[in-house]
Protein backbone atom coordinates (compact mmCIF):
# COMPACT_ATOMS: atom_id res chain seq x y z
CA UNK A 1 0.00 0.00 0.00
CA UNK A 2 1.21 3.15 -1.04
CA UNK A 3 2.20 5.64 1.86
CA UNK A 4 0.75 9.22 2.40
CA UNK A 5 3.60 11.76 2.52
CA UNK A 6 2.78 12.31 6.01
CA UNK A 7 3.49 8.90 6.94
CA UNK A 8 6.61 8.73 4.93
CA UNK A 9 7.99 11.75 7.39
CA UNK A 10 6.40 10.82 10.30
CA UNK A 11 8.02 7.18 9.82
CA UNK A 12 11.76 9.27 9.24
CA UNK A 13 11.20 11.38 12.31
CA UNK A 14 10.22 7.92 14.28
CA UNK A 15 13.08 6.10 13.33
CA UNK A 16 15.24 9.31 13.89
CA UNK A 17 13.79 9.96 17.43
CA UNK A 18 13.78 6.44 18.22
CA UNK A 19 16.83 5.43 17.11
CA UNK A 20 18.63 7.84 18.96
CA UNK A 21 17.10 7.21 22.11
CA UNK A 22 17.03 3.46 22.75
CA UNK A 23 19.12 0.71 21.71
CA UNK A 24 16.41 -1.98 21.52
CA UNK A 25 15.14 0.35 18.20
CA UNK A 26 18.60 0.43 16.70
CA UNK A 27 18.13 -0.76 13.17
CA UNK A 28 14.78 -2.39 13.98
CA UNK A 29 12.13 -2.57 11.12
CA UNK A 30 9.38 0.38 11.62
CA UNK A 31 6.16 1.01 10.02
CA UNK A 32 4.48 4.24 11.16
CA UNK A 33 1.57 6.26 10.35
CA UNK A 34 -1.87 8.91 11.35
CA UNK A 35 -4.39 6.69 12.18
CA UNK A 36 -8.15 8.06 12.67
CA UNK A 37 -8.87 7.64 16.16
CA UNK A 38 -11.65 9.38 17.46
CA UNK A 39 -9.28 11.32 20.00
CA UNK A 40 -5.75 12.28 21.21
CA UNK A 41 -4.85 8.23 20.89
CA UNK A 42 -1.51 7.08 20.47
CA UNK A 43 0.11 3.47 20.45
CA UNK A 44 3.25 1.25 19.83
CA UNK A 45 3.47 -2.19 19.08
CA UNK A 46 5.93 -4.93 18.66
CA UNK A 47 5.82 -7.05 16.22
CA UNK A 48 7.69 -10.11 15.86
CA UNK A 49 11.35 -7.76 15.05
CA UNK A 50 9.32 -4.90 14.10
CA UNK A 51 7.74 -1.98 15.89
CA UNK A 52 4.33 -1.00 14.99
CA UNK A 53 3.35 2.80 15.60
CA UNK A 54 0.03 4.62 15.35
CA UNK A 55 -0.54 8.47 15.97
CA UNK A 56 -3.56 9.87 16.01
CA UNK A 57 -4.28 11.58 12.91
CA UNK A 58 -5.43 14.81 14.89
CA UNK A 59 -1.28 15.46 14.76
CA UNK A 60 -1.42 15.39 11.23
CA UNK A 61 -0.15 19.17 11.00
CA UNK A 62 2.04 19.29 14.52
CA UNK A 63 4.77 21.14 15.12
CA UNK A 64 7.85 18.59 14.83
CA UNK A 65 9.01 19.02 18.58
CA UNK A 66 4.91 17.94 19.34
CA UNK A 67 5.84 14.95 17.16
CA UNK A 68 8.79 13.78 18.79
CA UNK A 69 7.55 14.59 22.10
CA UNK A 70 4.76 12.37 21.12
CA UNK A 71 6.86 9.70 19.97
CA UNK A 72 9.38 9.84 23.07
CA UNK A 73 6.34 9.40 25.27
CA UNK A 74 5.09 6.28 23.87
CA UNK A 75 8.72 4.95 24.23
CA UNK A 76 9.50 6.01 27.34
CA UNK A 77 6.16 3.97 27.95
CA UNK A 78 7.31 0.83 26.64
CA UNK A 79 10.84 0.98 27.51
CA UNK A 80 9.43 1.65 31.62
CA UNK A 81 11.45 4.95 31.83
CA UNK A 82 10.43 8.06 33.07
CA UNK A 83 10.02 10.74 30.30
CA UNK A 84 11.82 14.03 30.24
CA UNK A 85 9.72 16.77 31.45
CA UNK A 86 10.06 19.35 28.51
CA UNK A 87 8.35 16.37 26.53
CA UNK A 88 5.13 16.26 29.01
CA UNK A 89 5.07 19.93 28.74
CA UNK A 90 5.59 20.38 24.73
CA UNK A 91 2.53 17.39 24.61
CA UNK A 92 0.16 19.18 27.32
CA UNK A 93 0.02 22.34 25.52
CA UNK A 94 -0.31 20.53 22.49
CA UNK A 95 -3.25 18.70 23.89
CA UNK A 96 -5.25 21.56 25.56
CA UNK A 97 -4.76 23.70 22.53
CA UNK A 98 -8.50 25.15 21.98
CA UNK A 99 -8.33 24.04 18.38
CA UNK A 100 -7.11 20.63 18.92
CA UNK A 101 -9.64 20.30 21.70
CA UNK A 102 -12.75 21.84 19.26
CA UNK A 103 -11.49 18.78 16.68
CA UNK A 104 -11.32 16.27 18.72
CA UNK A 105 -15.24 17.16 19.95
CA UNK A 106 -16.66 17.57 16.54
CA UNK A 107 -15.35 14.17 15.84
CA UNK A 108 -17.01 12.35 18.56
CA UNK A 109 -20.39 14.25 17.64
CA UNK A 110 -19.77 12.58 14.12
CA UNK A 111 -18.64 9.33 15.23
CA UNK A 112 -22.29 9.07 17.55
CA UNK A 113 -22.87 8.07 20.99
CA UNK A 114 -21.21 5.42 23.21
CA UNK A 115 -23.85 2.24 22.89
CA UNK A 116 -24.79 1.24 26.16
CA UNK A 117 -27.46 -0.59 27.58
CA UNK A 118 -30.21 0.20 29.83
CA UNK A 119 -30.21 1.55 33.33
CA UNK A 120 -31.60 -1.63 34.78
CA UNK A 121 -29.38 -4.44 35.51
CA UNK A 122 -30.05 -7.61 37.06
CA UNK A 123 -28.77 -6.57 40.06
CA UNK A 124 -28.70 -2.75 40.58
CA UNK A 125 -30.51 0.45 39.04
CA UNK A 126 -28.27 3.05 37.81
CA UNK A 127 -31.00 5.49 37.05
CA UNK A 128 -32.11 5.10 40.62
CA UNK A 129 -28.72 5.19 41.90
CA UNK A 130 -27.79 8.37 39.54
CA UNK A 131 -31.15 10.06 40.89
CA UNK A 132 -30.49 9.25 44.70
CA UNK A 133 -27.08 10.69 44.05
CA UNK A 134 -27.52 13.81 42.61
CA UNK A 135 -29.91 14.53 44.85
CA UNK A 136 -28.31 14.23 47.93
CA UNK A 137 -24.79 15.65 46.81
CA UNK A 138 -24.82 17.65 43.67
CA UNK A 139 -28.19 19.50 44.85
CA UNK A 140 -30.06 17.90 41.24
CA UNK A 141 -26.99 20.27 39.46
CA UNK A 142 -25.89 16.89 37.17
CA UNK A 143 -28.05 17.03 34.13
CA UNK A 144 -26.99 13.41 32.46
CA UNK A 145 -28.28 12.28 29.20
CA UNK A 146 -28.38 8.51 29.87
CA UNK A 147 -26.81 6.42 31.79
CA UNK A 148 -26.45 2.48 31.61
CA UNK A 149 -24.52 -0.75 31.22
CA UNK A 150 -22.09 -0.92 29.18
CA UNK A 151 -21.56 -3.93 26.74
CA UNK A 152 -18.09 -4.65 27.20
CA UNK A 153 -17.14 -6.79 30.74
CA UNK A 154 -14.02 -4.59 32.02
CA UNK A 155 -12.03 -5.19 35.03
CA UNK A 156 -9.77 -2.25 34.55
CA UNK A 157 -12.24 0.49 33.45
CA UNK A 158 -15.30 0.27 35.66
CA UNK A 159 -17.10 3.50 34.89
CA UNK A 160 -16.84 5.92 32.08
CA UNK A 161 -18.57 9.80 31.79
CA UNK A 162 -18.37 10.90 28.20
CA UNK A 163 -18.23 14.59 28.34
CA UNK A 164 -19.51 15.56 24.39
CA UNK A 165 -22.70 13.33 24.85
CA UNK A 166 -23.43 13.44 28.58
CA UNK A 167 -23.24 9.41 29.32
CA UNK A 168 -22.28 7.53 32.21
CA UNK A 169 -21.76 4.09 31.57
CA UNK A 170 -20.69 1.35 33.66
CA UNK A 171 -18.88 -2.00 33.54
CA UNK A 172 -21.55 -4.94 33.54
CA UNK A 173 -19.11 -6.76 36.10
CA UNK A 174 -20.50 -4.68 38.60
CA UNK A 175 -24.40 -5.75 37.84
CA UNK A 176 -23.53 -8.46 40.01
CA UNK A 177 -24.84 -10.15 43.63
CA UNK A 178 -21.78 -10.62 44.74
CA UNK A 179 -20.80 -6.30 44.24
CA UNK A 180 -22.51 -4.71 47.43
CA UNK A 181 -24.67 -1.39 46.20
CA UNK A 182 -22.51 1.17 48.04
CA UNK A 183 -19.68 0.22 45.63
CA UNK A 184 -21.61 0.95 42.77
CA UNK A 185 -22.94 3.93 44.53
CA UNK A 186 -19.51 4.78 44.79
CA UNK A 187 -17.80 4.08 40.97
CA UNK A 188 -21.77 6.36 40.07
CA UNK A 189 -20.39 9.31 42.59
CA UNK A 190 -16.98 8.92 41.02
CA UNK A 191 -18.78 9.83 37.24
CA UNK A 192 -20.33 12.00 38.25
CA UNK A 193 -17.63 14.60 39.55
CA UNK A 194 -16.38 13.83 36.40
CA UNK A 195 -19.56 15.59 35.31
CA UNK A 196 -19.40 18.50 37.88
CA UNK A 197 -15.80 19.12 37.30
CA UNK A 198 -15.78 19.30 33.87
CA UNK A 199 -19.14 21.00 33.08
CA UNK A 200 -17.75 24.06 35.60
CA UNK A 201 -13.98 24.20 34.40
CA UNK A 202 -13.54 22.70 30.88
CA UNK A 203 -17.20 23.53 29.04
CA UNK A 204 -17.26 20.20 29.07
CA UNK A 205 -13.81 19.45 27.87
CA UNK A 206 -12.13 16.13 29.75
CA UNK A 207 -9.49 16.92 32.30
CA UNK A 208 -7.53 14.56 34.52
CA UNK A 209 -8.12 14.16 38.11
CA UNK A 210 -7.51 17.08 39.64
CA UNK A 211 -6.77 17.87 43.56
CA UNK A 212 -9.51 19.59 43.71
CA UNK A 213 -11.70 16.53 42.57
CA UNK A 214 -9.53 14.02 44.65
CA UNK A 215 -10.53 16.35 47.68
CA UNK A 216 -14.00 15.96 46.78
CA UNK A 217 -14.02 12.30 45.95
CA UNK A 218 -12.28 11.53 49.54
CA UNK A 219 -15.16 13.70 51.27
CA UNK A 220 -17.41 10.72 50.13
CA UNK A 221 -18.28 8.44 53.03
CA UNK A 222 -17.59 5.07 51.07
CA UNK A 223 -14.71 6.03 49.19
CA UNK A 224 -12.15 4.14 51.43
CA UNK A 225 -14.09 1.26 51.53
CA UNK A 226 -15.74 1.19 48.32
CA UNK A 227 -11.84 1.48 47.16
CA UNK A 228 -10.86 -1.24 48.99
CA UNK A 229 -14.09 -3.75 47.89
CA UNK A 230 -12.80 -3.18 44.35
CA UNK A 231 -9.14 -3.21 44.92
CA UNK A 232 -10.07 -7.22 46.43
CA UNK A 233 -12.76 -8.16 43.51
CA UNK A 234 -10.90 -6.29 40.68
CA UNK A 235 -7.71 -7.66 41.20
CA UNK A 236 -8.35 -11.17 41.51
CA UNK A 237 -9.45 -10.86 38.23
CA UNK A 238 -7.08 -9.30 36.18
Amino acid sequence: MRKHLEDSALEALCRSVLGNAFAAFWGADMEARFYPYIGLTHTIRRRGSAWEIRISDHCRKAPKPVLEAIVMLLACKVMRRSPLRSFLRTYALFRTDPRILEAVRKRRLRRGRKCIAGERGTCHSLGEIYRELNSGYFNNQIEIGKIGWGLRKSWSRLGHYDPVHHTVALSPVLDSPSVPRFVVRYVVFHELLHAAFDDASTGGLRRHHSSAFRRAETAYPDCARAQKFLRDYCGKRR
